[in-house]
């Protein structure tokens, strides 16, 4: 038998490049995987649709009301529990374990009642000062000053600024801000009682503007609209309103942003530009919203109506926000943002227009925003105990 020729097998470069592309496929394919997994994992509390993103930043609270960084460079926040705490956070979001201050004794939280707001006063790094609201034992509305000592608050510096007897455990109002003219604003509520909203002999129904710097409790701006009108609280900047719970000043030029809770049917969002010398009337309770619901007074002179209204349909309480002027999300720069307490949903307002554009709907309830140094914003979820951060955005 001739033994077989030796046979010679050529190479196959093709084939063997073929399967490296393959192979290097496959890896990169269960590395997107593996890396969706973990950034699903790293994200899982986040809040996220279309056009909103929301980071969590603070967790583990009861109930928060507000929150407010501090103006010491630090880049803290001080969180508001409704029972009547006041809680310190550092920048990302570590909770200290005891609150800066326990109000819990002097806060009834009772129906709408609780700690609402707070606000530092504008010379802060001078004075310490900062001031709070809350619902008393009593039913009452107080706006309390206290003094900052020690990086921590000082209980025993309570001074009365503003003691306001209720009958009501509803239409607090409870917004506490420094306007850039330097004086405190402050939302009260109607107290259930409609009429008081356009009687200005009460301060119900109202914004009040005070000046806490040149007397105690507070001096009156001799520039108020109705100082010099007998028989009118000298206190009003303006009125027609049935809850104000949050109101807000665009740091940019100074216009006022309201919004009000509405009653059985409409939500709404007032404005009022900085040139305003106050005592607008926005209606309330011969409108509700646009629509007339005491038609021999609702078409009024003088009457201002709302840039924006939403009805009842499964949306029920609005919480104001701000007016965007971050950098991390540009699309929604100069954007209103405001929200609704009963759905989670997070809207814009675009300067200008009366449209309210839906950027989320999220399973929270969204009792406030807040705004750090930096104009970036943030939401508080009242029933789920997180402060979230909006850290992506874009209009529909």
């Amino acid at each position: 038998m001739l033994p077989c020729p030796a046979v010679t097998r050529a190479p196959r470069p093709p084939l063997l490049i073929l399967g490296l592309v393959v192979l290097m496929v496959v890896a990169a394919l269960l590395t997107g995987v593996v890396a969706a997994r973990v950034r699903a994992r790293a994200r899982a509390d986040w809040l996220e649709s279309k056009n909103l993103t929301m980071s969590p930043l603070v967790k583990g609270l009861k109930e928060p009301t507000d929150i407010v960084m501090l103006p010491d460079g630090s880049k803290r926040f001080l969180v508001l529990e409704r029972a009547g705490q006041l809680r310190l956070s550092s920048a990302d979001g570590q909770l200290e374990p005891t609150p800066l201050l326990d109000l819990s004794e002097n806060v009834s939280t009772g129906n709408e009642q609780g700690l609402f707001s707070l606000a530092f006063h504008p010379r802060f790094v001078e004075n310490d000062y900062l001031y709070v609201m809350f619902s008393a034992a009593d039913s009452s509305d107080q706006v309390i000053r206290y003094t900052w000592s020690g990086d921590r608050i000082d209980a025993n510096s309570a001074f009365t600024v503003l003691s306001l007897a209720k009958k009501s455990k509803y239409h607090n109002g409870g917004m506490l801000a420094f306007g850039p003219d330097g004086y405190l604003y402050v939302s009260v509520g109607d107290d259930e009682d409609s009429d008081k909203a356009q009687r200005l002999d009460n301060v119900f129904g109202k914004i009040l503007r005070l000046d806490v710097d040149s007397a105690e409790p507070y001096a009156i701006p001799a520039d108020n609209p109705f100082v010099n009108m007998p028989g009118a609280r000298g206190e009003i900047w303006s009125y027609g309103f049935r809850n104000p719970w949050r109101f807000s000043f665009d740091r940019a030029n100074g216009d006022m942003w309201i919004a009000d809770v509405g009653d059985a049917r409409w939500e709404e969002v007032d404005y009022q530009p900085a040139a305003s010398a106050g005592g607008e009337n926005y209606g309330w309770p011969m409108n509700e919203g646009n629509e007339c619901i005491q038609a021999e007074r609702c078409h009024a002179d003088g009457l201002v109506a709302p840039l924006v209204t939403y009805g009842h349909d499964m949306t029920c309480s609005v919480t104001g926000g701000y007016v965007y002027r971050g950098h991390e999300v540009p699309a929604l720069i100069g954007t209103y943002i405001f929200g609704d307490l009963c759905t989670g949903g997070v809207f814009a307002l675009r300067p200008g227009t009366s449209t309210r554009l839906e950027l989320s709907f999220s399973p929270i309830k969204i009792s406030s925003f807040g705004e750090d140094a930096a104009g970036e914003l943030y939401v508080c979820d009242l029933q789920g105990g997180v402060v979230y951060r909006i850290v992506e955005g874009s209009l529909p």
